[in-house]
Order: C-alpha cells, then sequence, then structure tokens
C-alpha cells in the first residue's frame, strides 16, 4: 500500500479545522456557506498558505457533486485551446446539483489572452457555474476577471501557528522531534505549510 501524503490526509476539510487568519474572512466564508453559494472567486496568497485547501474546504462543506468539480492546474496546462475545450466542455452540461464548479489553480499561468477567453465562458455561463481561481501573484490576472470575482487574500500564518500545525502532525504520527529540529524545518519552509509537511515527512 502506498504511504499516504501527510499533506493531503491532514489537509482540512471543515472550515472549523482551517486556520484562517482573522475572524472576518472566517465569517466571510462561513457567510457563503449559510447561503448555499459562492460568487466566483479569487484566492490570491503565496504558495502553500492554504488557497486551494480552502477552496476544497467550501465545495466539501457546500456539499457540491464531486462530478460538478473541474479541477485544472494552470501551471501544467495554460493554453488557450486545452482551458477552452475542457471547461467549455464541461460547463455545457447540466449540474447535478445546484451549480457546477470550475476550480482554476494557479490562474496567474495562463496568458492575459487565456484569461480574456475564460472571462467569455464565465460571463455565457454564470447561472449555472461559478469559477474559483487561486494565484500567486494577483497583478498577473486581467482586470476584467478582477471585477468578476470576488477577491480573497490569503495571509500566511503567523510562524507560532505555523510550528504548532507542524508539531501537531507530528504528535499525530508518533513523530518524536525535539524543538531544536522542528525550528529547523520551520525557518527553511516558512509560510510554505504543503513545503514543510512534507519535508517532515
Amino acid at each position: 500500500m502506498m504511504k499516504q501524503l501527510w499533506t493531503e490526509k491532514y489537509r482540512p476539510k471543515t472550515i472549523k479545522d482551517y486556520v484562517f487568519r482573522d475572524e472576518a474572512q472566517k465569517k466571510q466564508v462561513q457567510a457563503w456557506v449559510n447561503d448555499k453559494a459562492i460568487p466566483h472567486l479569487l484566492f490570491s496568497g503565496a504558495p502553500g498558505t492554504g488557497k486551494t485547501t480552502l477552496a476544497k474546504v467550501l465545495l466539501n462543506v457546500l456539499e457540491v457533486d464531486e462530478y460538478d468539480i473541474l479541477e485544472i492546474n494552470a501551471s501544467r496546462e495554460n493554453s488557450v485551446d486545452t482551458i477552452r475545450d475542457k471547461i467549455t466542455g464541461f460547463v455545457q452540461t447540466m449540474p447535478f446539483g445546484d451549480f457546477k464548479v470550475v476550480l482554476l489553480d494557479e490562474a496567474d499561468y495562463i496568458s492575459p489572452n487565456g484569461q480574456a477567453a475564460l472571462r467569455g465562458v464565465m460571463e455565457m455561463y454564470h447561472t449555472s457555474c461559478r469559477f474559483i481561481l487561486t494565484c500567486n501573484y494577483p497583478q498577473r490576472i486581467i482586470p476584467a476577471l478582477h471585477s468578476r470575482c470576488q477577491g480573497f487574500h490569503i495571509e500566511k500564518l503567523d510562524v507560532q501557528e505555523f510550528t504548532a500545525r507542524l508539531a501537531t502532525i507530528c504528535i499525530d504520527e508518533g513523530v518524536e522531534i525535539d524543538l531544536e529540529t522542528l525550528d529547523t524545518y520551520v525557518q527553511a519552509t516558512y509560510p510554505d505549510l504543503r513545503k514543510s509537511i512534507n519535508l517532515v515527512q
């Protein structure tokens, strides 16, 4: 059996498990859940700070059918055609639930032309489909997409919170690690929690 990646095993599944930087952000996410709907979203922040995780928490808590979710990593697939064909093919069919969701990771890798094409698709299917875009550099996203999405900047965790998260995982996994070693890992990887967890594993 292949060993499960700790980054997946400990990926938060609920709003309660997710570490928000402040109450305002937590309230905002809770409001979407209460409404049982989300606007188009643009999550920005440094790598490993929890953008994709937050998107997945939302989809999980909103109980979006897995067949209603299309996930594309734009750093690997960023040609205009791939994106347009894949997304258009997906959004043209009726959703199983209330709406379909396209989760576009690292959307800042898509060329401005590609982003413009994406905007067209967002407009055409806005009644049945929501887009969640994540990016490391919001300034690389064209204004037309910014204006269609609700921006949500995810700040990096503070160091204490980061270290605590790592320590908890070590304890859960029965890994004995002294504070100095833990500190070395934190210094080497902060604020990228994903990298830190992979390193410790």
